[in-house]
């Protein structure tokens, strides 16, 4: 088994965090381990990734992750492949 490292950058909101765990897990990636910070707008989540079988490619990972709702980027930090999406914020008042 293969380990993927990839970092998503995605809004911080209620559901966010088990949405994109979901989605990992239900693609066929079992998470050896993560580390995840947050400015209480933004999180920032670095996942180390391994594949249940090896017809699973990081990089169709990395783009349904990042279209998960929320995510700004999500990255495969050992290559090249990389999605980013601005996400509106909110005015502030």
């Amino acid at each position: 088994m293969s380990i993927q490292n990839i970092r998503i950058e995605f809004a911080f909101a209620e559901g966010a965090l088990r949405r994109l765990l979901g989605v990992i897990e239900a693609r066929g990636w079992v998470i050896q381990s993560m580390q995840m910070g947050s400015d209480g707008d933004r999180s920032i989540m670095t996942l180390s990734l391994g594949p249940r079988d090896g017809t699973r490619k990081i990089e169709t990972l990395i783009r349904q992750v990042s279209r998960v709702y929320g995510v700004v980027s999500a990255q495969h930090i050992d290559g090249a492949t990389s999605f980013i999406r601005e996400i509106p914020r909110a005015a502030a008042g």
